[in-house]
């Protein structure tokens, strides 16, 4: 008889929820021979996927025992790899335990060269460099496999390894991990949920229900898994629709309440306005007068100071949102840094750019100083919202891995956060050249400075143009933020 590759008595796991405690698994035992494919099926809720959690170390059991014979590696259900990341870079995260965060920036030849190797092996050799979010289910399924392997398990545990494929790939995937366990002497225990490719490829085959092994066959047919039980009915929720037009028909209902409470207020008023808005509209004689070649210098200077404005707020707002991120920093250092930038976002850009002109004087550097301070508040908060929301089962895998705070962070909560940050960056820029067109009121330089001498000399002419080019910066930059934002996300 071969020795045991994992050996578990009286297993049991109790999950402790806000009244009750739920019995996931209940006095467990289970015998995997070393080289040996055990497959555990049974019902959703059964404890297949909790017994495998316990297996891995990820739980620890609330009673009994466990022997593991070997390195163990997890496939997980929902393989947790980083979408934005290739082929490649994936596997080569199986190795993050055994090298140092400098030299996982650029991984050894070595290990490069083996992460190649399994992702041939595996069928992806022609798919490399191509990111996890591009390939099919099934490709990804086997990056995950290669990613496992790349630890040199004795042991691999298989989550439902095939639950989201079809047939024909589920069985694809179950031929290559038995021909791979052949290969490598390894010891396979997979979750599956599809009985007949449970006879087809697991030597052993254990149900459970509710916690309880319930029988124990050598691949024999098995009845028929019980029918998952039926979905909470939940009360019924008003239509989104409706919720929609109730809160437009509140809003219509006040604004209608104040116009009607002050009749004489609006009385002329759109006229007055039309009148006002022909004023902006040059005269072909008016249009020889305008200044356009220093305007057009004014509007250079403009978008300077909202390009180096966004580009200085960036350097000193990541920094300051790693101090501020939750899953990055420990509640005692975060905390502190969160409310002094809530304190920081409190003053508007204009009161920035009046202090900087006081301190500085008059000019685009005032200017540049103030955007720099106020957009530094709330980039810093857009930044450690996206390292909060890239915190995904990738990174839990990772740990898994055995790949430290700070690889994890590199390696599977940047390239997450990444789109999230370049998106910020780029509304920020956007913000900016509108805002830098109003600092010059204050004198901070830029195109604001000829719009206030021109309201000043009630040119609207001259006004209506700097308007108009105004609006064709945004729209410029509004174009330039899509084009970003297409090829990064």
């Amino acid at each position: 008889m071969a020795p045991l590759a994992i050996r578990a008595r009286g297993l049991t796991l109790d999950y402790r929820g806000s009244s009750e405690i739920v019995r996931a698994l209940a006095a467990v035992d289970l015998d995997v021979p070393q080289g040996a494919h055990v497959a555990l099926i049974g019902p959703s809720g059964s404890g297949k996927s909790s017994l495998v959690a316990v297996l891995a170390g990820r739980l620890a059991p609330s009673a009994g025992r466990v022997e593991i014979g070997g390195r163990v590696a997890r496939i997980h259900q929902d393989l947790r790899l980083v979408p934005s990341a290739s082929a490649l870079r994936n596997v080569l995260h199986g190795c993050l335990a055994r090298v140092s965060l400098a030299k996982s920036l650029r991984f050894p030849s070595a290990e490069r060269q083996r992460a190649e190797d399994l992702l041939r092996r595996v069928g992806l050799g022609h798919r490399l460099h191509a990111p996890v979010k591009t390939l099919s289910g099934g490709e990804a399924q086997r990056v995950a496999i290669a990613r496992a392997l790349m630890q040199d398990p004795d042991i691999l545990l298989a989550d439902e390894p095939v639950a989201s494929l079809d047939p024909a790939n589920a069985a694809a995937i179950m031929a290559l991990l038995d021909e791979l366990r052949r290969e490598r002497g390894l010891t396979l225990v997979t979750v599956l949920h599809d009985v007949a490719l449970a006879q087809a490829h697991a030597d052993t085959i254990v149900r459970l229900q509710s916690g309880h092994v319930l029988a124990t066959t050598p691949g024999a047919g098995q009845a028929a898994l019980a029918p998952p039980l039926p979905a909470a009915s939940l009360p019924p929720r008003l239509p989104p629709n409706a919720t929609f037009l109730a809160l437009t028909a509140a809003a219509v209902a006040l604004s209608w309440g104040v116009m009607a409470g002050a009749p004489a207020t609006f009385d002329g008023a759109f006229a007055e306005a039309l009148k006002f808005l022909a004023r902006l509209v040059p005269t072909p004689a008016q249009l020889g007068e305008i200044p356009w070649a220093e305007l057009g210098r004014s509007l250079v200077d403009t978008l300077r100071m909202a390009v180096l404005g966004t580009v200085l707020a960036t350097v000193f707002a990541l920094p300051l949102a790693a101090l501020a991120a939750r899953n990055i920093v420990p509640p005692w250092l975060g905390w502190p840094v969160r409310a002094a930038l809530n304190l920081w976002r409190s003053v508007p850009s204009i009161v920035w750019a009046l202090l900087f002109v006081a301190a500085v004087g008059l000019g685009a550097m005032a200017g540049v100083l103030g955007l720099v301070a106020y957009s530094v508040g709330y980039l810093t908060k857009f930044f450690y919202e996206a390292f909060e929301g890239a915190e995904t089962s990738a990174a839990g895998a990772l740990a898994e891995l055995g790949a430290s705070g700070p690889k994890r962070f590199v390696h599977a909560v940047w390239p997450v956060a990444l789109p999230a940050l370049a998106g910020a960056i780029l509304f920020m820029l956007e913000y900016n050249v509108r805002a830098a067109s109003v600092l010059g009121i204050v004198g901070a330089g830029g195109i604001g400075h000829d719009l206030k001498l021109a309201v000043d000399w009630s040119n609207w002419h001259v006004v209506g143009a700097i308007l108009a080019l105004l609006a064709l910066a945004v729209i410029a930059v509004d174009a330039f933020s899509a084009w970003a934002r297409a090829r990064i996300g």
